[in-house]
């Protein structure tokens, strides 16, 4: 029994010696593990180059870059800038640490080169990027070293414009831009800078190119363009710049100013604001004939002058049809009056509009079109009528009626027809006053493009009540059919549902409009701001807006886009610092606005995207 005893002991105690042992194995793993050290954050970095960076009298086909790490390319044969441009962009071939550039033609004599790559090179295992990475060389004994930097914008919007060719021309004519490739040239970034490098003394034109062509010209009237209007030459100076700086004084440290000479390259602020001419050829889009009195015409840009439409072979007949025309006159309806000739299958008509020739002269272009309608047969389960079932007669329906209006609009309807017939005297317009119908006045008017729409204008008491009631047989239209009796309600709204916003200007400018922008960038409300710059809005739907002025140079009401060929510059915007949150009954005034001390480089930062990111 006591061996028995002792025999388990042992057996126990090996069993713990055994558990204890694998514990202290585990622990002893756990303490060594290796932790890897801490992240790449480092971009490569050049080790050495064949040639070095800044070589003359290089002739060679290659170039050859050693980094400190393996890298690789993102984007690099879009990204590469060679200045002065070359038929050929070079090949680019990574090969570990190296990156090999190899030239497809001969290099120009006497001349620097720069390979710009912006951000298409990074180590291989973190994706650091190395930020402007730029490689220089000359083919002749000197390097030039002049620069030339600045900020492209969009010119409608004012948001970065990157992705974008900024170019040197040192032929200062104004057909060099169409007809020459420049001298040097760089692309913007995402805060839409530009530093173009390595430029030799003398004097230069500026241009911006969107270039889809990949011409390096200003051939395609589609693409968007800058220039600047003045000639520039670049230069250096040294200036005083502030600058921090620790010192130690009795074992403190303590930061303070000082005052460093740092060599500038001038200028260095060039502004230019990107645009599209507008450039588009007028065609017709579309013919349609929906309806047998309907013709309806689409064109792709607004008509400069009216559409002439006759019936062909037919130049004699006189009011066959009623014009209507949209807000912007790119889409034309013509409704047929005579039922004679719009009963007929097929309509004949000769359209003659305003286009440009290859010359740009405006000339006008003749289309002759069929226009075809076929009834559509009624199927014969259409014909059987049911039992007890109202069969509608045709008539012309009332379309469009607001039942809650705001203060300052007028009500509106539409016909689904022209009216041949309106009796205005059966159109009446009641008031509820403590629930007692009052009839008031009020003005109809038929609008001039959409012939089809009336207005009912009146000065509204917010928060009124109103009816408009039409008598039968008031209108009639083309197809002859009448209005049934109507009786429309609504309501006004409340002046407390609106917010105001009351505007002190300082130093106004000429022919500035102020306009109030909703956050889908569309003009809510605007004014041509007076000579004292007080200006208000009044009216607005709470929510959040932003202010801006447009430097309306032609006074028609709206930002214009530019003309290199006329040498107009798009119209020039200033923005409001700062959003505008608008709340129910509540006014706002600004009175701390001057437009003079516009940063735009700040309001671009804050609240634009860069363009190429909208345009995805």
């Amino acid at each position: 029994m006591i061996l028995a005893d002792i025999y388990m002991r042992k057996i126990v105690f090996r069993i713990l010696f055994v558990l204890i042992s694998l514990l202290m194995i585990a622990a002893c793993a756990n303490m060594g593990f290796p932790t890897g050290g801490p992240k790449d954050e480092e971009p490569p970095h050049i080790k050495k180059s064949v040639p070095p960076i800044n070589s003359l009298n290089f002739h060679g086909k290659k170039i050859s870059i050693e980094f400190n790490e393996l890298i690789q390319l993102k984007e690099a044969s879009q990204k590469l800038v060679v200045s002065p441009p070359m038929n050929k962009k070079p090949s680019l071939v990574t090969k570990g640490k190296t990156l090999e550039i190899l030239f497809e033609e001969e290099l120009q004599p006497n001349t620097t080169y720069t390979l710009d790559f912006a951000d298409a090179i990074s180590d291989f295992n973190e994706g650091n990027v190395i930020q402007s990475f730029r490689f220089s060389f000359s083919t002749g004994t000197t390097v030039d070293s002049m620069q030339v930097s600045g900020h492209l914008f969009e010119a409608d919007d004012l948001s970065p414009a990157d992705g974008i060719l900024v170019m040197l021309y040192d032929n200062l004519a104004d057909s060099a831009f169409k007809t020459l490739v420049p001298m040097r040239m760089a692309k913007t970034d995402e805060k839409g800078y530009f530093s173009i490098h390595n430029v030799r003394p003398g004097k230069y034109r500026v241009y911006a190119l969107d270039d889809n062509s990949n011409s390096y010209k200003f051939v395609n009237p589609g693409d968007r363009i800058a220039w600047l209007d003045s000639i520039i030459e670049p230069s250096y100076e040294y200036k005083n710049v502030l600058d921090s700086v620790s010192i130690n004084v009795d074992s403190m440290t303590i930061d303070t100013v000082v005052y460093t000479e740092k060599l500038v390259y001038t200028p260095d602020s060039l502004l230019m604001f990107l645009f599209q001419e507008d450039y588009k050829q007028q065609f017709l889009v579309s013919n349609d004939r929906p309806e047998k009195a309907k013709l309806s015409f689409i064109f792709n840009r607004t008509l400069e002058k009216n559409l002439d439409i006759k019936v062909t072979g037919h130049d004699e007949m006189k009011d066959w049809m009623i014009m209507e025309r949209s807000a912007t006159n790119d889409t034309v309806v013509c409704w047929i009056r005579d039922s004679s000739l719009y009963n007929r299958d097929s309509i004949s008509v000769t359209l003659r509009y305003p286009v440009k020739d290859s010359m740009q002269n405006v000339v006008d272009r003749i289309d002759t079109i069929a226009m075809y309608y076929f009834e559509k047969p009624v199927s014969k389960k259409k014909k059987r009528k049911k039992k007890g079932v109202k069969v509608e007669i045709p008539h012309l329906k009332i379309q469009n009626f607001t039942s809650k209006l705001n203060v300052y609009a007028a009500n509106s309807f539409q016909l689904p027809s022209p009216a041949v017939k309106f009796n205005e005297n059966a159109i009446h317009l009641y008031q509820m006053v403590d629930t007692i119908e009052q009839e008031v006045k009020f003005d109809l008017w038929q609008d001039s493009l959409n012939i089809r729409k009336y207005y009912i204008l009146r000065e509204w008491e917010p928060g009124g009540s109103y009816i408009l009631t039409i008598d039968s047989a008031a209108i009639e239209d083309i197809y002859h059919h009448i209005n049934f009796n109507e009786k429309k309600s609504f309501k006004v709204k409340e002046l407390s549902d609106y917010g105001k916003i009351f505007i002190q200007l300082q130093s106004p400018g000429k022919n500035w409009l102020l306009q109030i922008i909703n956050a889908k960038e569309a003009v809510v409300q605007q004014g041509y701001v007076p000579e004292n710059g007080k200006i208000a809005f009044q009216y607005l739907t709470p929510g959040e807006y932003m202010l801006r002025i447009v430097v309306d140079e032609n006074h028609n009401g709206k930002w214009d886009t530019g003309n290199y060929d006329e040498k107009l510059q798009p119209e020039r915007l200033i923005y409001y610092p700062a959003k505008v949150s608008l709340r129910a009954n509540w006014d706002m005034i600004i009175q701390d606005w001057v437009p003079q001390d516009f940063d735009i480089y700040k309001f671009s930062k804050q609240f634009r995207v860069p363009s190429s990111k909208k345009r995805r």
